[in-house]
């Protein structure tokens, strides 16, 4: 037996002299040829009905592209994948990974890298299955906990709140019951975000287009209150880019943008809201405030789990950001602030999503 015959591969490429030279690469390093598909939605359903040791996996395909693809079997049929590509950016690589990429090679290469490719992948596939069994593992403990916490916490600031309402306090105990209401509310606040942290970690997702107008609309509607509290005036821009996502997901990342350009904006916080549809086929989305501004120290920690920063009252724990910067991890995107430090110019806080592949 060759080596590496008994590993078989699966060819996902829709050029079919790419996809004959990679076949023929394949044949010089040994490896078995599954199967080949010309498209991302065929890729998956070969993959589902082939089982193959290893897929190699084209980026630009009809139908469906191939991280997009390479998501799918992720999910559906866990497998190696070795993503070809034309070019390679940060970018690029990043949302591969999060696609379960295992390696990726630029097109063409020779049939040693096409072998230590797919060796590297088949290697990070068997350690993505352990850290899967782990996370799933620590997914459920922390679901587990933050239900059990929501029990006990609901009936508080229940009893609370009944306490406020129903019975004439003195000054003191009032000014207790209602620490302790707020309190709770804090704790439930942390509680909740600690089980979208958890489903973020583990939910299965399917990207589509946004309709991000409604999205903005359903936050402004939940915020409604902090707005007129504050006396806050939001600025959207006239259209928004068409850009992949998952929309419960975004709409958690926009009200905690907007709420903090809220809250530690200016007076009256000005919070401006826009999206660029950037050359690498990403769109970068943005939240300018209207405040104080954070210097370089205070940037470089807002994305940390648990920072507070210790010039500012910050009524959170420093989980917002960290989960907004995981949600977009997942997303294929970037999280970032730009922010001068200066009184009155602000922070603008982005994050950017796979914009659309246009249809036309």
């Amino acid at each position: 037996m060759k080596k590496n015959e008994s590993v078989q591969v699966l060819i996902a490429e829709d050029d079919f002299m790419v996809r004959a030279m990679v076949r023929g690469l394949l044949d010089e390093a040994g490896y078995t040829v599954a199967g080949e598909a010309s498209n991302g939605l065929e890729a998956v359903e070969l993959t589902k009905q082939h089982k193959p040791d290893v897929v190699l996996m084209d980026i630009d395909m009809p139908e469906l592209d191939g991280i997009s693809a390479a998501a799918r079997i992720s999910e559906q049929c866990p497998t190696p994948i070795v993503i070809l590509t034309a070019y390679d950016t940060p970018e690029l690589i990043s949302r591969a990974g999060q696609a379960g990429v295992g390696a990726y090679l630029v097109k063409l290469p020779s049939s040693q890298e096409l072998d230590r490719a797919i060796t590297i992948a088949m290697a990070r596939f068997k350690d993505l299955v352990e850290l899967r069994r782990l996370n799933a593992e620590l997914d459920t403990f922390a679901r587990t906990v933050a239900h059990h916490l929501k029990t006990p916490l609901d009936l508080v600031s229940h009893q609370t709140a009944q306490l406020i309402d129903d019975y004439p306090l003195a000054e003191e105990p009032y000014r207790l019951v209602s620490s302790i209401a707020h309190q709770t509310n804090k704790m439930n606040h942390i509680v909740d975000e600690l089980l979208l942290l958890a489903g973020v970690r583990k939910k299965n997702i399917e990207l589509v287009e946004l309709n991000m107008g409604r999205i903005v609309s359903e936050v402004q509607r939940r915020l409604s209150g902090l707005i007129q509290e504050y006396e806050a005036e939001i600025k959207l821009p006239a259209l928004w880019p068409a850009a992949t996502g998952y929309a419960p997901w975004i709409e958690e990342i926009w009200a905690n943008y907007i709420t903090n350009a809220i809250k530690y904006g200016g007076t009256p916080p000005v919070v401006r809201l826009g999206a660029t549809k950037r050359s690498d086929g990403m769109v970068r989305f943005w939240v300018r405030d209207n405040g104080i501004g954070l210097s370089l120290e205070d940037q470089a920690n807002l994305f940390t789990p648990f920072i507070r920063l210790n010039h500012r009252d910050v009524s959170g724990y420093g989980l917002g950001l960290s989960i907004v910067k995981r949600i977009i991890d997942r997303l294929g995107g970037r999280v970032g602030i730009e922010s001068e430090g200066l009184a009155g110019e602000g922070s603008l806080f982005y994050f950017t999503l796979p914009a659309t592949r246009s249809t036309k």
